[in-house]
């Protein structure tokens, strides 16, 4: 930390309101909480169910500009080989690093959307083992009936900053991220 960071008097004793970690802990959990409201009550989703949601579409949209590019652009097939294998989905494996959950959240989450008709599995083509998970059209109206809602929400939890006060928490939450990155 760069010198006279903090007053002296907090530099040797721990105090909780004034110790990050537990300051982002609490603030990522109380986010969380609230934010939970606006698919849980009205959508019936859990948390896990809501990231697998999300990282499913977000993949799905990444892989729909690309094959656009693509098509409007002369490309090698190293790299359309990779869209295309890219665009079977994604695997269980893959979502518990994307979603940042465990092997058993993942599991279960895609058990209960598999169920719902949110998701269809797959067999990799690539690694006849494993399989790949994919939105089915009922998760992408879901996705699409859930965003806006989410953005609304957020832009509600953001309107006591101003654009300058959230370039600037944006800015240090990617510094932080990088530091514990090792970059």
């Amino acid at each position: 930390m760069k010198e006279n960071a903090m007053p002296e008097s907090l530099e040797s004793s721990l105090i909780l309101k004034h110790f990050l970690p537990y300051r982002l802990v609490n603030l990522a959990q109380n986010v969380s909480e609230k934010f939970a409201e606006v698919y849980q009550d009205k959508f019936n989703l859990t948390v896990p169910e809501w990231r697998i949601l999300v990282h499913l579409f977000e993949q799905a949209s990444v892989v729909e500009q690309v094959k656009e590019a693509e098509q409007s652009n002369a490309t090698n097939k190293e790299g359309k080989d990779n869209v295309e294998g890219k665009a079977g989905g994604i695997s269980a494996k893959d979502l518990t690093v994307l979603a940042s959950m465990d092997k058993s959240t993942v599991s279960r989450a895609v058990k209960i959307m598999l169920d719902k008709g949110y998701l269809v599995k797959h067999t990799n083509e690539n690694d006849k083992r494993a399989s790949l998970l994919k939105l089915t059209q009922e998760g992408k109206k879901l996705y699409l009936a859930i965003a806006p809602e989410a953005l609304k929400w957020e832009a509600s939890l953001l309107d006591v900053l101003s654009a300058s006060e959230y370039r600037d928490l944006m800015r240090i939450i990617d510094k932080l991220d990088n530091r514990l990155a090792g970059v």
